[in-house]
Formats: structure tokens, sequence, C-alpha cells
């Protein structure tokens, strides 16, 4: 995902956007530019949210962390949201935690619109994330095989 500073310094967006955002483009592009929320994802399911406020909270000081939950168990599934007071706190942790290894993962952050209640849930068919379904390699921190290869495994094991 490539990101791109703006002529004023600050941090660009990047090229994802939430398809599910209730709101036309524009409108997403413009809550973006003023959020001061970020998605924080590639976490293994075992990190806690001391963890992530230790780390994100070197950039600023957070308001809030809300964690990503497999939506049918309600565990953590590899993502959450972190909030900031203002825009200058999450820039700099856009800019410095991006990349950075926590619990022995390389964390992934980007701007988000805003944390609306549901959005904690994970999108995957199985309750997880869409993106652990389609995992053909064994990750412990993210709880082993991707969901699709597990059935295979299970039903060739029978």
């Amino acid at each position: 995902m490539s990101k791109v500073r703006r002529p004023d310094g600050s941090a660009a967006l990047s090229q994802y956007r939430d398809q599910h955002f209730k709101g036309s483009r524009h409108d997403q592009e413009k809550a973006l530019l003023k959020s001061t929320t970020l998605y924080i994802g590639n976490l293994s399911y075992h990190t806690t949210e001391e963890q992530i406020h230790e780390l994100f909270g070197r950039a600023g000081d957070v308001k809030r962390i809300i964690m990503g939950l497999d939506k049918v168990r309600k565990t953590p599934c590899g993502f959450c949201f972190v909030e900031y007071y203002t825009r200058l706190d999450a820039e700099n942790a856009l800019r410095y935690i991006n990349g950075t290894r926590l619990d022995d993962r390389i964390v992934r952050t980007d701007w988000d619109a805003g944390f609306k209640e549901g959005r904690q849930f994970g999108r995957g068919k199985s309750g997880g994330q869409v993106r652990d379904e389609y995992r053909t390699d064994y990750d412990e921190g993210r709880g082993g095989y991707g969901k699709l290869v597990a059935v295979k495994i299970t039903r060739r094991d029978q």
C-alpha cells in the first residue's frame, strides 16, 4: 500500500478504501483527511490491548482502542482501531509505528474514517477477517492455517 506525503508534509492517504463506508467516495476521503483514527492490522491473535496502548501511546495520547473481534466467538482476530485526541498524534503513529514489530509481527497502520459500532467484528464468512480465510501458510500468531486450508486438512485427515 503506497503512501505519499502531501505537499503540507502530512501523511497522505493510501489507496485502500473501506467498501462498507456509508456515503460517497468523496465523503470518505474528506473523513479520512480529518480523522484521528487508525486501522491497525496484522496483529497476533494474542496481542493485548495493553501492548497496543504501550506502543501507540509513544506517538501521542490515545483516546481509545477498539479490538477487532471474531463475530462468532468474540475473540481477538488480528486487527484494532486506535483513536487519538489529535490528528498530529495519529499522523506520528502512522509515520513512525507503521512497519514496526509488535508481538513478533510487523504491524500495518492506515487511516480510518472513524469507528462506528459494529466495525469491530470480522467480516469473513467464518467470523474473523477475510484475509485469514484465504491464507495458505501456517501462522501460529493468527490461529494456525487459514480457515479454508484448515477445513481441507480436517476433511483429509478424517
